[in-house]
């Protein structure tokens, strides 16, 4: 049996160690800056629509606006340029219904689902500004 002051004591030393001090959110871990091209099976530039990549592990995804050369620049789900590095998987969405047509021209796996079947991915670990994403067929 364990005598009261020594665990009384035990508890104030494990406390001592994990700290009192303010709780809250781990810090956001240091991202970079990316920027490339999406480009459709053939080649040619997907010329509108939202780029979305879903983090494989961790909480920070990515989002960009697709201009009409098919070019981005990203931005985490918080806003900020600065991407969390890691692996995520490529999804394209079309919120503008004047997008329909180009919808038909991307296959529906790299369309945003909650499937997340998508197999085409991006590892990202330094900052680019020439990333190229290829959707496949």
């Amino acid at each position: 049996m364990i005598a009261k002051p020594f665990l009384s004591a035990t508890v104030l030393f494990l406390l001592a160690l994990v700290g009192c001090g303010p709780g809250g959110p781990l810090p956001r871990p240091e991202g970079v800056q990316v920027s490339g091209k999406v480009l459709l099976p053939n080649g040619s530039p997907l010329a509108s629509g939202t780029l979305i990549l879903r983090p494989d592990a961790g909480i920070y995804g990515a989002t960009a606006i697709i201009q009409d050369d098919g070019s981005f620049t990203l931005m985490d789900t918080s806003g900020t340029p600065d991407i969390v590095t890691g692996k995520y998987q490529v999804f394209v969405s079309f919120p503008n219904p004047s997008d329909a047509s180009l919808a038909t021209s991307v296959n529906k796996r790299y369309q945003e689902s909650d499937d997340g079947d998508s197999d085409v991915f991006v590892d990202l670990q330094q900052p680019t500004k020439e990333l190229v994403i290829k959707l496949k067929r």
